[in-house]
């Protein structure tokens, strides 16, 4: 079964707060359960804007009484409201953990917060781990007492496990110090350290692999949030596999070991903000003034222990244990994570807590800054704009004006030259054979041949223009052609009809598609009502005859018969006459009407993809910024609610 951390909070005094802080106080759970990450929450445009103009207290009804009145000069709940939105509405841009911290913390009573650092150990060819172990020892460890159980439990604590030390004054029943959660995977020790008591601190030691170096403004945000938000993985169950869980703190200190350690810390950006992330190594080869110029602290545990030892044994060894404890410089680290988290009787909110959600807006307004930056450069670095636009839209009007000229002039030609007049009524007895081949190849020669090679190039002109892509795959061109209604012999249930593979391009294939209907089509049907008017017209010409030869050998005249023969020839040839030049005027207003229709839905192919691309280029990039500026004017409530925050 999936094993939790379980991280309870600090238990803090409630006596003596008002309502509304008693109201805000949340419920005894896991806090890095709870900071866990989630799934980020749908981006509402409605909503966001709603929650610019008008500041909302969604956040707030769990927190707070909705019938307390707040101070308005104090801007705690305003803050609790606006971070509450940067985590609803910018969930792609904050730090989530870090905001769920950031609201435990304004709920909590003020100048009472729970702060938490890690003590992060450097795993390398050196022991970071041990010395982190030291370093903690040394911060806590009370010189006026004998050596405590709890430090020999930390020095007994095995590195692979996360350890949780909580800093609270000493209770008679207190005993050992160490519990383990659920399956003895996280450990929790309870500490009582006079200078730190009284404070709700918590301090998680764990092992970490070194950072990568950060170089850009983006790398060094991600740093950030890594130290300060450390992944402890927790099994999931006996197969080996793991489940990370987010543990946000206030403040992070990295310890590295010798001088594999300096190297792992001197290429990271501790210099962004000391108070937040700073780094100890410890390294006896050098003196402080050699190192003095590095991003880090020197450090000597081993004198810093030896001092410790020598004032427990005898306070006569005072001398002594102050000259080491100055040369290990411990102090410096101690000042370090007493800044901010000493609870102070003015009232005000602690500094770690303003610290971190001052990191908190600032890496937000970077992120949103960089995401800017990218939907600007993308719009400026895009080919498609409007003068490109104007011209694709001139040149589609050109081509659709010559192609309807061309579809004039060329059929009037093919339909008044030779190779069709060829095919006249009463050539039709030696030629019937013919009229497929002269058709299919009238069509293929004078069926808009310019008007295809002018729109492949238009079509290049916006691929150029970066409208359509060419990595596009055969399997899905950017023009799958036109779809027409099945043939009337295949029923009106039939499936529409695309156009064949072959045909299929990366241009409007409506001419081609209609030249191969035509060809297919159209022309197999002109040669059989040739062949079938040829047939009838021999065939009514010949019974005719024949019955002309009957009544003449019965009792008619050579005159009677004659005009039997005469009538029926003349007959079979006005009928064949009158059906074929009806076909040949019907299919010429077929090809005729075919081709303008490949021209008008061409045009309209063509002009339905510029009109989606000038969309798309405008009114998605134009809504993006205007959500992110949207999301600046949040970021801008929050440090307003923090200047004024007590």
């Amino acid at each position: 079964m999936p094993v939790r951390l379980s991280f309870n909070p600090i238990a803090g005094s409630t006596r003596g707060l008002s309502a509304s802080r008693l109201s805000r106080l949340p419920p005894a759970v896991c806090l890095f359960c709870s900071l866990s990450f989630r799934a980020p929450a749908s981006l509402s445009k409605a909503r966001l804007r709603a929650a610019v103009t008008t500041p909302s207290r969604r956040a707030e009804s769990s927190l707070v009484s909705p019938a307390v009145v707040s101070d308005p000069s104090d801007g705690r709940d305003d803050l609790i409201s606006a971070l509450a939105d940067l985590k609803k509405y910018a969930a792609n841009y904050v730090n989530l953990s870090r905001v769920e911290l950031a609201l435990r913390n304004l709920a909590q009573p003020t100048g009472q917060e729970s702060i938490r650092i890690a003590i992060l150990g450097l795993s390398n060819i050196t022991d970071g781990w041990r010395t982190a172990r030291h370093v903690l020892r040394l911060l806590l460890a009370d010189p006026l007492k004998p050596e405590e159980s709890w430090e020999k439990e930390l020095e007994r604590h095995d590195a692979s496990r996360p350890l949780i030390v909580r800093v609270t004054e000493a209770q008679p029943d207190m005993g050992v110090a160490v519990a383990y959660a659920r399956d003895s995977l996280v450990a929790e020790m309870t500490v009582s350290s006079p200078p730190l008591n009284g404070n709700n601190l918590e301090l998680l030691l764990m092992e970490v692999n070194p950072f990568d170096s950060a170089s850009s403004r983006e790398d060094i945000l991600g740093f950030e949030d890594a130290v300060l938000v450390p992944t402890v993985d927790i099994p999931t169950s006996d197969t080996g596999r793991y489940n990370p869980v987010t543990t946000p703190v206030h403040k992070a200190l990295l310890v590295g070991d010798g001088i594999m350690g300096a190297a792992s810390v001197v290429n990271l950006p501790l210099l962004v903000d000391q108070d937040l992330i700073s780094a100890a190594v410890n390294i006896r080869q050098y003196a402080s003034e050699d190192l003095s110029a590095y991003p880090f602290n020197k450090i000597d545990t081993a004198a810093a222990i030896e001092g410790l030892q020598l004032f427990r044994d005898s306070v006569g060894n005072a001398r002594q244990y102050e000259a080491l404890w100055s040369d290990s410089n411990i102090l410096a680290v101690s000042t370090w994570l007493k800044a901010g988290v000493l609870s102070n009787g003015t009232g005000a909110t602690k500094q770690a807590v303003r610290g971190l959600i001052q990191s908190l807006l600032r890496n937000t307004a970077a992120a949103i800054q960089a995401e800017e930056a990218s939907k600007l450069s993308s719009t400026l670095s895009s080919k498609f704009s409007a003068t490109s636009a104007a011209s694709l839209d001139q040149c589609l009007t050109r081509w659709a004006q010559s192609a309807h000229e061309e579809l004039q002039e060329q059929l009037d030609d093919a339909f008044t030259g030779p190779r069709w007049r060829n095919l006249r009524w009463w050539k039709l007895f030696w030629r019937v054979d013919d009229v497929s081949m002269l058709s299919a190849e009238m069509i293929a020669q004078r069926f808009l041949p310019e008007a295809e090679r002018g729109v492949i190039y238009l079509a290049g002109r916006m691929e150029e223009a970066g409208i359509t892509k060419s990595n596009q795959g055969a399997d899905r061109p950017s023009y799958p052609g036109p779809v027409l209604a099945p043939l009337p012999h295949e029923g009106a249930g039939s499936p529409l009809r695309r156009p064949t593979p072959e045909l299929e391009g990366r241009w409007p294939t409506h001419i081609p598609f209609t030249r191969n209907y035509l060809v297919d089509k159209a022309v197999p049907a002109l040669q059989a009502l040739a062949q079938r008017l040829v047939v009838q017209s021999l065939t009514t010409s010949a019974m005719t005859t024949a019955l002309a030869a009957l009544a003449y050998l019965s009792s008619f005249g050579a005159y009677e018969a004659g005009a039997i023969a005469a009538l029926g020839f003349v007959w079979s040839m006005r009928r064949l006459q009158t059906k074929w030049e009806t076909a040949r005027s019907y299919w010429e207003g077929e090809v005729r009407e075919e081709g303008r229709k490949a021209v008008r839905a061409t045009e309209a192919s063509v002009a339905e993809v510029l009109e989606r691309s000038k969309k798309v280029h405008t009114v998605e990039d134009e809504e993006a910024l205007v959500e992110l500026t949207r999301i600046r004017e949040l970021i801008d409530r929050a440090e307003d609610a923090l200047a004024r925050l007590k």
